[in-house]
């Protein structure tokens, strides 16, 4: 687990080409918090649900991401972590996991501006065959990487594989942007969907910027779809 220390950041994006649902850009203020370098693998999943392992895809080992896992799921996991560690694990709140994966200094991705590379993130690469595929690049993976498979892609504050290998949970229910301050904002109380964030090994090179939107119904569950949990400060 990894310190996020209290900090103010502009939430969003105003980028040309930059969606709808990423604006308006606000300020915001998020109180300091754990959040965990890696997603949730699966040797740490399947502890919780060891029925999980006829899941994992064909390439795929312990350390590779769990996949494959609902939002509530993966509430589950983190009520069961809770109650394991006597702390309070939870999903991050969407202002937490954006402030985490980009820092305070408005950078695009994780690691600053750098596009066109594969040794940052795994996504849609010439190891894929989807039509969106970049052809020009390879990652080393046609799936999920291994956590920490790429360093160089660290965010600030030393999360890893924050943009691509999968999409991630986060406690929000979604909903557009709105303007002003904000405080350790956690979105609306009721909704049918739930923010995901981070794109995946299935994701363009330019969906994988920080500020990418994804959702989906709590229930929903893909092969590149995982989490990772963040902790309350004592």
């Amino acid at each position: 687990m990894l310190l996020i220390p209290t900090a103010t950041f502009a939430m969003g994006s105003a980028a040309p080409g930059a969606p709808a649902n990423e604006s308006p850009v606000a300020r915001v203020t998020v109180s300091r918090f754990y959040m965990a370098r890696h997603s949730v693998t699966n040797a740490q999943y399947e502890q919780f649900d060891p029925a999980h392992r006829a899941k994992r895809l064909a390439t795929a080992g312990d350390l590779h991401p769990a996949v494959f896992v609902s939002w509530i799921e993966a509430q589950k996991f983190c009520e069961w972590l809770s109650r394991r560690e006597r702390r309070r694990f939870r999903l991050p709140t969407e202002a937490e996991w954006e402030l985490a994966a980009r820092g305070i200094d408005g950078r695009s991705y994780p690691w600053g501006e750098a596009t066109g590379r594969g040794d940052l993130a795994n996504f849609a690469d010439a190891n894929t065959s989807f039509g969106w595929s970049d052809k020009s690049i390879s990652d080393g993976w046609a799936e999920t990487s291994p956590a920490g498979a790429f360093p160089r892609g660290g965010s600030p504050f030393g999360l890893e594989d924050a943009a691509g290998n999968v999409w991630e949970w986060c406690a929000d229910y979604y909903e557009l942007y709105k303007s002003g301050e904000h405080v350790n904002p956690t979105g609306p109380k009721a909704g049918s969907q739930r923010v995901c964030r981070g794109g995946s090994w299935k994701s363009r090179f330019t969906n994988l910027r920080a500020t990418t939107r994804g959702f989906n119904a709590p229930l929903f569950s893909a092969n590149d779809v995982g989490f990772r949990v963040a902790c309350d400060c004592e």
